[in-house]
C-alpha cells in the first residue's frame, strides 16, 4: 500500500464483525488494488472470532482500529471516517468484509469523480451472490471489463461505495441512529438533497450477501424494518410514513405475500411466520415512536447541514 504520489489519498474502510471467514478472501482481493495511493484501514466491531489478532498476524500494512463495543454499520464507519480525515484523505471507500473486487475499482471510481466536483458519491456494479458464494458472474464480468464508464445512480449500497471526503465535512458523519440497515440510503438522499451527484460506475464488485446478519435473520428484520420506518420520518410528508408503515404491514403480515427465498432483502422484510412478522412491526413501530423526538432532531440537524451546503455551492 502507498500513501503518497500523485492521486487522491483514498482511504478503503473495512467495516468487520466476527467475519474472519470473510477477510480471508476480502483483504487479498482490496490488496490486489491497483491505485497507487490507497491506505486500508479495518474496523473491528468487538468480534469474538480473533479477526484483529488474524489479520495483525498475517497483513501487518493494514491499520486497526479495535472498538470495544459493536457500534453497528454507521457507529463502525464513523471511527474509521474519523481516521481518514486525520489521515488527510480525499475520498474514503467504505467496503463490507464480504466483498472482492476488480483491481481497477478505485483507480475507476476516482477517475469518474475527478471530472466533477459535484460528485460526491461513487457506487459500483454489484454482483450479488445472496450467500451462496457463487462468483462465475463476477469473474467473468472481471475477464469481460473493457474500461471505465460511469452515470447517475439512484441508489448505491453501502457495501462499496466511494465518498468524497469533504461531503462528510459538510453533511456530518453517518447517522448512528439506525446502526444497521438504511443508513447508506440515508446518506446518498442527503448527499443528493445537498446538491451532490450520485453516480455509478460500470466496475464489477462481488458481494457475498448477508455475510453479518445472514445468520441472524430476525435479528436483521428487526433493524431493517425499523431503520426503513425511520428513514421515511427523517425525508418524507406525513403521508409517506403512512404509506411506509402499510407497505412494511403489507409485506410482512399479509398471508398471501409470498418472497423469495433466496433474496435478502425481501426476507428482511418477511422473515417468517406472519404472526411473528406482526409482532415485528409492532416493535418497529414502538421504538420509532420511542425515538421519534431524537429522529426529528437528527432531521432538523440534516436539514440545517444541506441547506448550508446548498449555499456554498451557490457561492461557488
Amino acid at each position: 500500500m502507498s500513501v503518497c504520489g500523485p492521486f487522491p489519498l483514498v482511504c478503503v474502510i473495512v467495516l468487520n464483525h466476527n467475519g474472519r471467514r470473510h477477510l480471508e478472501y476480502c483483504l487479498p482481493s482490496l490488496l490486489a488494488t491497483d491505485y497507487p495511493s490507497m491506505h486500508l484501514l479495518l474496523v473491528d466491531n468487538a468480534s469474538q472470532d480473533g479477526s484483529a489478532a488474524w489479520v495483525r498476524e498475517r497483513f501487518p500494512g493494514v491499520e486497526i482500529i479495535e472498538s470495544p463495543v459493536n457500534r453497528g454499520w454507521a457507529g463502525g464507519n464513523n471511527l474509521g471516517i474519523a481516521r481518514a480525515q486525520e489521515l488527510g484523505a480525499g475520498y474514503i471507500a467504505l467496503a463490507n468484509n464480504d466483498i472482492r473486487v476488480h483491481p481497477a475499482w478505485l483507480r475507476a471510481a476516482v477517475q469518474a469523480a475527478e471530472t466533477d466536483r459535484r460528485i460526491g458519491i461513487v457506487g459500483f456494479q454489484i454482483y450479488d451472490a445472496q450467500g451462496s458464494g457463487e462468483t462465475a458472474a463476477f469473474e467473468e464480468a472481471v475477464r469481460g471489463w473493457q474500461g471505465p464508464s460511469w452515470g447517475p445512480a439512484e441508489v448505491v449500497d453501502g457495501m462499496a461505495m466511494l465518498v468524497r471526503a469533504s461531503l462528510f465535512d459538510a453533511l456530518g458523519p453517518i447517522d448512528e441512529g439506525f446502526f444497521a440497515y438504511a443508513e447508506d440510503n440515508d446518506l446518498v438522499i442527503r448527499a443528493r438533497r445537498a446538491g451532490y451527484r450520485v453516480i455509478q460506475v460500470n466496475v464489477p464488485v462481488w458481494h457475498y450477501g448477508g455475510g453479518t446478519f445472514g445468520e441472524r435473520l430476525l435479528w436483521a428484520a428487526r433493524l431493517q424494518i425499523r431503520n426503513n420506518l425511520r428513514l421515511a420520518l427523517k425525508h418524507e410528508p406525513p403521508a409517506g410514513v403512512l404509506y411506509q408503515l402499510a407497505r412494511h404491514f403489507a409485506k410482512g403480515c399479509l398471508p398471501f405475500v409470498r418472497v423469495d427465498p433466496h433474496d435478502f432483502a425481501a426476507r428482511r422484510l418477511r422473515p417468517s411466520h406472519p404472526i411473528v412478522n406482526f409482532g415485528i412491526w409492532l416493535y418497529a413501530v414502538g421504538w420509532n415512536i420511542r425515538h421519534l423526538p431524537a429522529t426529528l432532531r437528527q432531521r432538523r440537524l440534516d436539514q440545517q447541514r444541506i441547506a448550508a451546503a446548498r449555499r456554498q455551492w451557490d457561492e461557488r
